[in-house]
């Protein structure tokens, strides 16, 4: 039988934690105690369950696989009889999780709001420095924050408070907090988050627009604004609030191809493989889907599409997503190919969101995805 123990201290030494607190608490909370019996794998292309009875090995060696993320619940809690089509809970790989500890800059005795309960184990490990009671964490689903409720209880930090609500909301009743940490992906930071923590406060978020997913905003809260540098790359499930995103299906027929205006492709697309080049054009273009696909490349906005290959673009719509992108790289071609980095996100009071590279001063508004 697989011992767990092992396992966990394998994990520790092979994630080579440089935060000593984070280093702690991850030695601390034992993961397996948050992971259900029943998590989903792949399984040709759809989500199957893998119960912990069945392949308790297998089981266990993701749990503590530094770079494993287990889904933990598909399609909002209703998978067809066939398996799981969307993943809408999981428990984050160990080197996302301690990445993200890391940039929080926790203090003891903080107090801490986490938007996305999950299983409760990002919130056992907030406890261990913070405390418990110092500790409360959302989430929508219900279910999903039974069992995060549960699990803390058994692990020993049944003081962390694990509430069900809308984490766009935030949970106005704790604030102020001195960090606000959100375990799913925006496309915009709510306003009631920088209302909910105090000045110099921080919101550690994961952010992602349309045409890129990865992103980790590190912002400091001051009177009437949200500012700072993104932090780092990581690829979380979205809120339940923001997973709209524009869609081809009402958009091409047919009758759009033929209408569509053909010209030579003058794009550098193997260049997006880098992830700081996609970030970077994702900040230009926030709003535009892009994905390639058997060997082409496609872009959606809500009113445009485009579709590269073989040295050949059609574009249709207002706008002529192809070019755009290939502006936009241009741009962070001249820019000296920045870092992902090297950006910086301001969020105003109004609602909007100003990025910028170097100099928020120099900043652009992001559209709406």
């Amino acid at each position: 039988m697989t011992d767990l123990a092992e396992l966990h201290t394998g994990a520790a030494e092979a994630l080579d934690i440089a935060e000593p607190w984070v280093r702690r608490a991850f030695e601390a909370v034992p993961r397996h105690e948050f992971v259900p019996g029943t998590v989903w794998v792949v399984d040709d292309g759809v989500y199957r369950p893998l119960r912990r009875e069945d392949d308790p090995d297998r089981w266990a060696r993701m749990v503590y696989d530094p770079a494993q993320a287990m889904t933990t619940q598909v399609d909002d809690g209703a998978p067809a009889p066939v398996g799981g089509d969307v993943p809408t809970s999981s428990i984050s790989a160990p080197t996302a999780v301690v990445t993200m500890l890391a940039e929080l800059d926790l203090r003891p005795g903080h107090r801490v709001l986490e938007i996305g309960a999950g299983t409760g184990y990002n919130a056992a490990l907030l406890a261990e420095r913070a405390g418990a009671e110092r500790v409360t964490t959302l989430d929508i689903d219900p279910d999903v924050a039974d069992g995060a409720r549960a699990a803390l209880h058994r692990a020993g930090y049944g003081g962390v408070t694990v509430l069900e609500a809308d984490g766009e909301q935030g949970w106005r009743r704790g604030a102020p907090y001195d960090r606000l940490v959100a375990t799913a992906s925006v496309t915009s930071i709510p306003w009631a988050w920088v209302e909910q923590v105090r000045p110099d406060g921080l919101i550690l978020a994961p952010f992602r627009t349309a045409f890129c997913s990865h992103g980790l905003a590190r912002l400091t809260v001051s009177d009437g604004r949200a500012e700072g540098r993104f932090a780092g790359a990581v690829t979380f499930m979205a809120v339940r609030g923001q997973r709209a995103r524009p869609r081809i299906d009402g958009l091409f027929s047919t009758e759009a191809w033929e209408e569509s205006r053909e010209s030579k492709a003058d794009l550098d697309l193997a260049v997006l493989a880098d992830p700081h080049a996609e970030f970077a054009v994702g900040l230009r273009l926030a709003d535009v889907v892009h994905w390639a696909q058997d060997g082409g490349h496609w872009w959606c906005s809500r009113d445009s599409w485009a579709y590269a290959a073989d040295g050949t673009v059609h574009q249709w719509g207002p706008r002529d997503l192809a070019d755009e992108t290939a502006e936009a790289l241009a741009w962070w071609k001249a820019a000296g190919r920045p870092e992902l980095f090297d950006f910086g996100m301001t969020v105003t009071a109004d609602g909007h969101h100003w990025a910028w590279l170097g100099d928020p001063s120099a900043a652009w508004r992001l559209p709406a995805a």
